[in-house]
């Protein structure tokens, strides 16, 4: 029976559609050492008792330490009929770089977010990037896994699905007061809709086409905000110049500030009076003041952001997502976690977790979950506090 190394265990990670994982050790071993996700955890001597529960049109991995139990129920599973595509040790996958989750990873206690000691729930593993949540209505979130050209939904019970292909390369999504699904796109760059009928809203400034948009915001007064941060620097090129636009509902675009160094995350407050920005390449979190006529003014550094420091690539502070919560809390995917901040910029706290975080969403049937997404994971921390009840993020 073929044992599988990380590469072709990550390979089928990215399928979730196609794959079921069996782990067959102890609840004790599952909880010290961590695991992948699984279809179902049981003794490998209760494995022919279930066998008509475990379905037949999907590929077998099975799971141990070291891939000896795990051979065995593979070999007992194939000669049943069933598809294996093979056997895994975790510590083994784990030494080569490969995350584990199952593991205890909690949270600190942040007043009205967080209780001591909640557990961050890690969803899945092996996205091809995960980018840009939004929540439905129902509670599901969408998010972008943006390296496969695919939106993925994560229904409230914590199943995945495929909920759109072919998405113009999106990289992050937002509702606006209609219920138009829209995102920022990168193939070709662009903001547009993408349900319940794909157009493109602007795809250019002044003569000039966008550079890679990479997050957005939308009113409910119809203005959308979003952000370029150009794309990857190319030796012996200058920088890609970055800008923060205005798309109004006239479809007019307006530069915000074309002077930030990477302009990344954006998000309104919870009566849009305020406009957050998050530059990766900065230590403070910027806020703009929103006019009646959804213009901007009053730029400020709002929050300073922990993990500043420079690096090989120039300084940064990983800031990258953003989302608040209906208290006016502002949450930031940055290199430390995700920290979080009053109204009035003031820290609050901070959520380690087990990869650095990339973007986030309050969902779940009352919008009391707080859904992170980030290299490859989807995370979910249930909170103290809720989303605020309105279209998008």
């Amino acid at each position: 029976m073929t044992v599988l190394d990380r590469a072709q265990v990550d390979a089928l990670l990215a399928q979730p559609d196609k794959v079921l994982f069996i782990d067959v050790r102890r609840a004790d071993e599952i909880s010290a050492i961590g695991s992948l996700p699984v279809f179902l955890n049981i003794q490998a001597s209760e494995l022919d008792r279930f066998r008509s529960a475990i379905p037949r049109d999907r590929q077998i991995v099975t799971i141990s330490n070291h891939a000896g139990r795990a051979k065995r129920a593979a070999a007992l599973l194939a000669q049943s009929g069933f598809q294996v595509a093979g056997a895994v040790g975790v510590q083994d996958y784990a030494t080569q770089g490969g995350f584990l989750y199952g593991q205890k990873i909690v949270t600190p206690a942040i007043a009205g977010v967080v209780a001591a000691d909640t557990r961050v729930e890690v969803i899945r593993e092996g996205f091809e990037g995960t980018e840009g949540p939004v929540v439905l209505k129902d509670g599901s979130i969408l998010f972008t896994e943006n390296r496969a050209d695919r939106i993925v939904r994560i229904a409230p019970d914590g199943s995945a699905s495929t909920y759109l292909e072919k998405t113009g390369s999106a990289n992050a999504l937002a509702l606006n007061a209609a219920g138009d699904l829209l995102a920022v796109q990168t193939a070709p760059s662009g903001v547009a809709v993408l349900q319940p009928k794909s157009r493109v809203l602007a795809s250019s400034y002044a003569g000039k086409p966008f550079n890679r948009p990479n997050d957005l915001a939308a009113a409910r007064s119809g203005n959308i905000y979003f952000t370029d941060p150009g794309g990857p620097a190319q030796a012996g090129s200058p920088p890609a110049k970055t800008a923060v636009y205005r798309l109004d509902p006239r479809g007019r675009v307006t530069p915000i500030a074309d002077d930030v160094r990477r302009p990344n995350g954006i998000a309104l407050s919870p009566d849009e009076k305020a406009l957050y920005l998050a530059n990766t390449a900065g230590e403070y979190l910027i806020a703009f003041t929103v006019r009646p006529d959804g213009s901007v003014a009053d730029r400020r550094d709002f929050a300073k952001l922990a993990g500043f420091k420079a690096t090989p690539n120039g300084p940064s502070s990983g800031a990258d997502g953003i989302t608040v919560d209906a208290e006016g809390r502002v949450y930031v995917a940055t290199s430390v976690g995700v920290q979080i901040f009053a109204p009035d910029g003031k820290a609050l706290g901070t959520i380690a977790l087990a990869k650095a975080p990339q973007n986030l969403a309050f969902g779940g049937a009352e919008r009391s979950h707080l859904y992170v997404v980030g290299r490859g994971s989807v995370y979910r921390i249930a909170t103290l506090t809720r989303g605020v009840d309105r279209p998008g993020k």
